[in-house]
C-alpha cells in the first residue's frame, strides 16, 4: 500500500510520552464518528438511490462542513477550468448578496440539480440560501436532494412532508468530520469522483492512524504540534505545494480550529499557497517571531508535467528543466531554509492526487485532530462557542425584523 508519510525536523525528544495515545485511539476507534461512517456502505446506496441522475450543472447549498470537504476534493480531483466546459458546480456556502445575485444569474434550473445540506437543518445562511434556489426553480422539488439529520429539524421534516429526495447525516457525526458521509459523497458522486476510492482510501488512513509511533503521521504530527504549543509555537502555518490541493486547506482549518480551539488552549491555522507566499511572507516566518511551527503538504508525483522551453528571445539556465522539479525544489528549500532558521517544521508527503490518496489525507489529519484533543483532555467534537454566536445572530437577525433597529452593547 502506497501511504502519505511524514517528515519532520525536531530537536527535542518525541515517544515514550505520546505512545500511550495510540492506545486510546486503537481501543476507541471503531467508536469515533469519523470511522463510525466508514463502516456504513454509503457508497452502494447512494449510487443506488441516485440511479439515472445525471445533471449537466450542481449547486451544493451548505456552509462550513457542509460544503468545505466536497468542494476540497473537487477542486483536487477535477481540472482547474471545470466551470468553464461541461458540467458546472456551484458552492452557495456564503449569503453574500451580490455573489448570490450573480450566482443565481448564472443557473440554468431544468439543467440543475440542487443539493441542500444542513445537520441542523435550520443553519440560518443555508435555509436562505435554499429558498432562494427553490423560487429559481420554479419550485421543482424532483430537481432538490436534501441532506439532513435522519429524524428532526425543519429540512427533515419538510422532506418528508413534500417528498424531496433526501439523505441522513448521521446523527454521532457533526459537519467538519462528515465528508466520508453522504454530506460530501452524493455532490462527488454526482461530480464523476470516484467515491468508492476516496472511501477505501479512508478506511487505509484509519489503518495508517493506527500503527507504531515511527510510521504513524497522525501521531507523529499531533505530538509535534502539541509539544511545540508548549514551547511557545502558537500559531500552525500550512503551506501547500499544490494549486489542487490548496481547498483541503480550508476544510482543514475548519476541522483544526472548531475541534480544539476551546478552553482558552489552541493553535491558529495559518494557510498558504507555495510557492506563491514565498513572495510574501517568508521573510516574516524567517527572520520574524519564532512562534510558529510550518507543515508543508507536497506531492510525491504530479499527474501532468511541463518542461521549461529554450527561447530564441531569452537565455534562461531554466530552459529543459520540469515544472514539477523547480516547483519542488521551491517547496524544499523553503523548508530548509525555514529550518536553518531555528524554525520547526515538517512535511506530510501524498504520493499522488488520487481518491485514494485523499481519502487517506482526510481520515489521517481527522485522527490527528483527535490524537490532539486526547493529549489536551478536550471533547474535539463540540463546538460550544459557535453555538453562543448563532444564538447573538438569531437575536439580532429577528430582532432587528421586530423592532426596526439593532442594539449593540
Amino acid at each position: 500500500m502506497r501511504k502519505i508519510i511524514l517528515d519532520y525536523t525536531f530537536s527535542g525528544k518525541l515517544g515514550k510520552e505520546f505512545e500511550k495515545y495510540l492506545e486510546d485511539f486503537l481501543k476507541e476507534k471503531q467508536s469515533l464518528p469519523f470511522v463510525r461512517t466508514l463502516n456504513e456502505n454509503w457508497g452502494d446506496s447512494i449510487k443506488n438511490k441516485l440511479e439515472g441522475f445525471n445533471p449537466r450543472d450542481i449547486v451544493v447549498c451548505g456552509i462550513g462542513g457542509s460544503s468545505l470537504g466536497a468542494e476540497a476534493v473537487l477542486r483536487a480531483i477535477l481540472p482547474v477550468s471545470f466551470n468553464s466546459r461541461g458540467r458546472r458546480i456551484f458552492f452557495f456556502d456564503n449569503i453574500d448578496p451580490e455573489r448570490n445575485k450573480e450566482l443565481l444569474e448564472l443557473i440554468e434550473p431544468e439543467k440543475t440539480t440542487f443539493i441542500i445540506i444542513s445537520k441542523s437543518g435550520g443553519t440560518t445562511e443555508t435555509i436562505s440560501n435554499f429558498l432562494l434556489l427553490f423560487e429559481k426553480s420554479g419550485r421543482k422539488k424532483k430537481n432538490f436532494i436534501i441532506i439532513t439529520d435522519p429524524e428532526k429539524g425543519a429540512l427533515r421534516d419538510m422532506a418528508k412532508s413534500e417528498g424531496f429526495l433526501s439523505f441522513p447525516i448521521p446523527s454521532y457525526l457533526g459537519g467538519r468530520f462528515s465528508v466520508l458521509s453522504p454530506v460530501g459523497l452524493v455532490p462527488l458522486y454526482l461530480a464523476g469522483v470516484n467515491i468508492d476510492e476516496l472511501i477505501e482510501g479512508g478506511k487505509e488512513g484509519i489503518e495508517i492512524s493506527s500503527m507504531d509511533f515511527s510510521h504513524n503521521p497522525s501521531l507523529l504530527s499531533a505530538s509535534l504540534i502539541f509539544s511545540l504549543f508548549g514551547k511557545g509555537k502558537l500559531m500552525q502555518v500550512i503551506l501547500v505545494y499544490s494549486e489542487h490541493l490548496h481547498s483541503m486547506g480550508f476544510w482543514y482549518r475548519q476541522l483544526f480550529s472548531e475541534s480544539l480551539g476551546k478552553d482558552e488552549w489552541g493553535q491558529t491555522p495559518v494557510l498558504d499557497k507555495g510557492s506563491v507566499d514565498q513572495h510574501s511572507k517568508l521573510q516574516l516566518y524567517l527572520d520574524g517571531p519564532n512562534d510558529k511551527v510550518y507543515t508543508f503538504w507536497k506531492l510525491k508525483e504530479y499527474r501532468s508535467d511541463l518542461d521549461v522551453p529554450e527561447s530564441p528571445i531569452l537565455s534562461s539556465e531554466l530552459s529543459g528543466l520540469s515544472l514539477s522539479h523547480i516547483f519542488s525544489s521551491m517547496a524544499d528549500s523553503t523548508e530548509i531554509a525555514l529550518a536553518s532558521s531555528g524554525r520547526r517544521t515538517m512535511s506530510f508527503v501524498i504520493p499522488k492526487i488520487e481518491e485514494r490518496y485523499l481519502g487517506q489525507f482526510i481520515t489521517i489529519l481527522e485522527s490527528q485532530v483527535w490524537y490532539i484533543s486526547k493529549m489536551k483532555g478536550i471533547n474535539p467534537f463540540d463546538q460550544p462557542g459557535v453555538e453562543r454566536m448563532k444564538r447573538t445572530a438569531k437575536e439580532l437577525i429577528f430582532g432587528e425584523r421586530k423592532k426596526g433597529e439593532r442594539k449593540i452593547t
